[in-house]
């Protein structure tokens, strides 16, 4: 660190490669500052020329996280491609299977990656993380490790597997439940309903009366007046696997509301030279830069803003009271992020318990044959960290032709950029300590960004943005190759 530059490298508690470089003035103020990913991966890439029905199991794999979430967007846009309207009960068991995906993100986030920047924030960085948390707070690390256990029995029960599943097809899924399905899933729900409920007990109790986190949660650098994008039912209800996509600006009030194969009317991306994550916005709008007000946010948090109502009872009412401690909605302060995704989980696992009363799940019409193609596809589903775009283009032979990905990390990009030389700005002056460049993670934590999922930078114009450096053993670098310039 010299200075005039500050780098955070690398950025803990995320999921992939990611450093934070900060640039200051003359005087040592915060000039710029800028959230840049490591890592290139290109997935999109990887898809063209490979036949349709490939998709959503070569695009599962573009995050062993968030697989579930990429399983299902593949899907349904195949469901359009192939002109194929999924059945009733096969839209009932995607949904039924991508809630406990919900529930078991929301948790890996918070007790792994969250909590300790609240519960553990003045000892030593070396144990700021779930080893700190078991020695802390051993009982919450027991009901993490027993929910991922029970969300892993729940998935397989689908997909067979719990990570990178083969469960949809084109208009449907791949199995049926039995009634011994059925009675494992119920047990499953009701011990994971029990342990969301414990975990949001713990955050009421402990993470609300942390004076680290209220403090945070009413700091104006933590917050973003934007826009927020979300997916609802017809009546504006929350949902997280099908509906509309809803817009709101930063008063709460509607600007867009469509359907999926509508998005291109309403969403474009901008590309950054310093970024292999793109930055997708508002076409109404325009690109203005990493101005706050011009921004679009999604994930938990936006999708709580953007529903009217949460259809659950008990998830219902812990929002009213979140809104009653925050102060009113649209909510804007990032770090409620936190208490969002808890919310979302016990609504999830809710509405898995009210699923499986409906015995129409146990019907043997998984999955329709009948259709006519269409040869474009779009498949938009709600991921954990928000509103997940899956668009692809095949040819007469069902072969992919052009494939684009747009992820909730990458929505949020631009917000994570702005935030951070906000945050930044107002915490770095004087000596920095390690404390303070914490308190600059953790803005970027309460997004949850899957950067892996989020590199997808192309050139617009069709050639590489990529460079290689070689180094020597020392960091030096002897020399750069760039690849700008030529053809793929």
């Amino acid at each position: 660190m010299s200075s005039k530059t500050i780098v955070i490298e690398p950025v803990t508690r995320i999921e992939g490669e990611v450093k934070v470089v900060i640039f200051l003035d003359e005087k040592g103020n915060v000039k710029n500052a800028y959230y840049q990913v490591l890592e290139f991966r290109g997935f999109e890439a990887f898809c063209r020329g490979r036949p349709a029905e490939e998709l959503p199991r070569i695009t599962s794999a573009i995050c062993g996280v968030c697989s579930w979430a990429h399983h299902l967007a593949s899907g349904k846009a195949l469901d359009m491609i192939y002109g194929r309207r999924p059945t009733p009960t096969a839209s009932k068991l995607r949904e039924l299977g991508y809630l406990a995906h919900i529930v078991d993100s929301h948790l890996l986030h918070f007790v792994v990656m969250a909590l300790p920047d609240f519960t553990l924030e003045s000892i030593p960085p070396e144990l700021r993380n779930i080893v700190g948390i078991l020695r802390e707070e051993p009982r919450i690390v027991e009901l993490f490790l027993k929910s991922r256990n029970l969300v892993r029995s729940f998935e397989e029960v689908f997909g067979g597997k719990a990570i990178h599943p083969a469960f949809v097809l084109p208009g449907g899924v791949s199995k049926k439940l039995t009634k011994e399905d059925w009675e494992k899933l119920n047990n499953y729900g009701k011990e994971l309903l029990k342990i969301v409920k414990e975990i949001l007990n713990y955050f009421r109790n402990v993470v609300l009366k942390s004076r680290t986190y209220m403090n945070l949660l009413h700091d104006e650098a933590y917050s973003l007046k934007t826009y927020y994008i979300g997916l609802v039912d017809e009546a504006n209800n929350l949902n997280f696997y099908d509906g509309y996509v809803r817009i709101i600006d930063n008063k709460g009030r509607e600007v867009a509301k469509f359907r999926s194969e509508e998005y291109l009317n309403h969403i474009a991306e901008h590309y950054e030279e310093w970024s292999y994550s793109k930055f997708p916005y508002l076409k109404t709008i325009g690109w203005k830069g990493f101005v706050e007000e011009y921004l679009c946010r999604a994930g938990p948090l936006a999708r709580l803003n953007v529903a009217d109502k949460i259809p659950s009872e008990e998830a219902s009412e812990e929002f009213k009271y979140m809104v009653e401690v925050i102060g009113s909605k649209p909510i804007h302060n990032t770090m409620a992020y936190h208490w969002a995704r808890l919310i979302e989980s016990l609504h999830a696992c809710e509405k898995i318990m009210y699923m499986l009363q409906d015995e129409s799940i146990l019907r043997e019409d998984v999955v329709n044959v009948e259709g006519s193609p269409k040869y474009e596809g779009v498949g938009i589903v709600e991921a954990p960290r928000g509103t997940l775009i899956h668009h692809y283009v095949v040819d007469e032979n069902f072969i992919a032709k052009d494939v684009n990905v747009i992820t909730p990390t990458a929505i949020n990009n631009a917000a994570i950029n702005t935030e951070l030389r906000k945050v930044a700005s107002k915490i770095i002056s004087g000596n920095i300590d390690e404390s303070a460049l914490n308190l600059v993670e953790a803005s970027i934590r309460a997004y949850d960004p899957c950067n892996a999922c989020a590199t997808h930078y192309v050139d617009p114009r069709g050639r590489s943005n990529l460079v290689l450096i070689i180094c020597d053993s020392n960091g030096n670098i002897l020399k750069k190759i760039s690849y700008r310039n030529r053809p793929r």
